[in-house]
């Protein structure tokens, strides 16, 4: 089972040697054998053959530092061969040394190629958690072309705590983007709870009001059923009617969406914020529904934090607002990519949160 979830050019990639693996090592003993040979005999350079294997083992597998070290071994009895010294403790205790050390770097590479291994088919199912969770949505719902980015911080692929969705109502769009309060596991439960809340009540035909309340009792429920109270995410849901050409917008804590105008980006900032999910019993009477007008030929960005406090190397956020005027294709998946690009060349590709982006195209006509 486990073969199924890695990708096969993670596999091709483990069996895989670098040149240098082999070569530098190679070169290194070629060196060291040819600078002992011409050097006094009060010299002794062969143990220093032992590094050779080291390298080896730093970036390739068992069996390729296994035959460097079977190498390293024979060149030190050889150098003991043309020194004459055969038949000396001094050249028996040498190739014992070289002989040992090449053995456990061997025992090193295996134990780190298994959890190289190992890693791999995590990473691999962790991506194929968040493609099942954050299944794309569809191209075009209605009058809408949608496009989402995605992007995990990190280089090792982790399942975030980031999340959106979309689905279709009687009326018209119905979009969702949010944050869960932490990583790993832990937001992964509570990722998967409230997409699943979200998309089965579609059909519910609930209000966003009503929607929210639902999505905050069910986050409310899981953190009584784990025993604790400290669990919650921050949201955005957002209406878009086939007719008209009006958003309804309710803010659960999250950052305030863009819509991307012909003058420019215009932030639509809540006058009445309610709080996060999981915390409406704070404010039960906060789910506050605004209006803001989105035209044919508008896109809307939805985004999450790791977007704008994302920093750059002496400390700066990622200036959205002023980024978006300059960034080129404002259409759903293109402006996404983009942005999330400029993210990650804002942060010299240092992420040090997830980001992910949302965008509602309303086509003309």
């Amino acid at each position: 089972m486990s073969e199924s979830v890695t990708p096969p050019a993670s596999r091709r990639r483990h069996r895989r040697v670098p040149r240098p693996a082999v070569l530098v090592p190679v070169l290194s003993m070629a060196a060291l054998v040819a600078i002992d040979l011409v050097v006094p005999r009060s010299v002794h350079l062969g143990p220093l053959l032992a590094v050779a294997p080291a390298l080896t083992a730093a970036s390739a597998g068992p069996g390729t530092t296994a035959g460097v070290g079977v190498l390293a071994v024979a060149l030190q009895f050889l150098l003991g061969v043309a020194r004459s010294e055969t038949e000396t403790p001094n050249t028996a205790v040498q190739v014992a040394a070289v002989a040992v050390i090449s053995l456990a770097l061997v025992l090193y590479s295996r134990a780190r190629s298994r959890r190289e291994s190992e890693l791999a088919r995590v990473r691999a199912m962790a991506e194929a958690t968040n493609d099942v969770l954050l299944r794309p949505p569809p191209a075009r719902l209605g009058p809408l072309r949608i496009g989402c980015e995605y992007r995990a911080a990190g280089e090792v692929a982790q399942i975030g705590g980031d999340f959106y969705a979309v689905v279709r109502t009687r009326e018209g769009t119905r979009l969702l983007i949010g944050d869960v309060r932490g990583k790993g596991l832990d937001a992964l439960d509570d990722t998967a709870l409230l997409l699943g809340a979200f998309r089965s009540a579609s059909h519910l035909d609930l209000s966003l009001p009503g929607l929210a309340a639902h999505l905050d009792a069910a986050l409310e429920w899981s953190n009584a059923q784990k025993g604790a109270g400290e669990d919650f995410a921050t949201a955005l849901l957002v209406d878009v009617p086939d007719a008209g050409e009006d958003i309804m917008l309710l803010s659960c804590g999250h950052p305030p969406p863009y819509v991307l105008r012909a003058d420019g980006p215009e932030p639509l900032e809540a006058a009445r914020p309610a709080p996060p999910l999981g915390l409406g019993v704070l404010d039960p009477d906060a789910w506050t529904v605004e209006r803001y007008a989105f035209r044919p030929g508008e896109t809307l960005l939805l985004y999450t934090d790791g977007v704008i406090e994302a920093r750059d190397g002496e400390g700066a956020f990622y200036p959205l607002a002023q980024r978006l005027a300059l960034i080129g294709g404002r259409e759903e998946d293109r402006l996404a990519r983009r942005v999330v690009d400029d993210v990650v060349r804002h942060t010299d590709d240092r992420l040090a949160d997830d980001a992910a982006l949302l965008c509602a195209y309303r086509a003309p006509g």
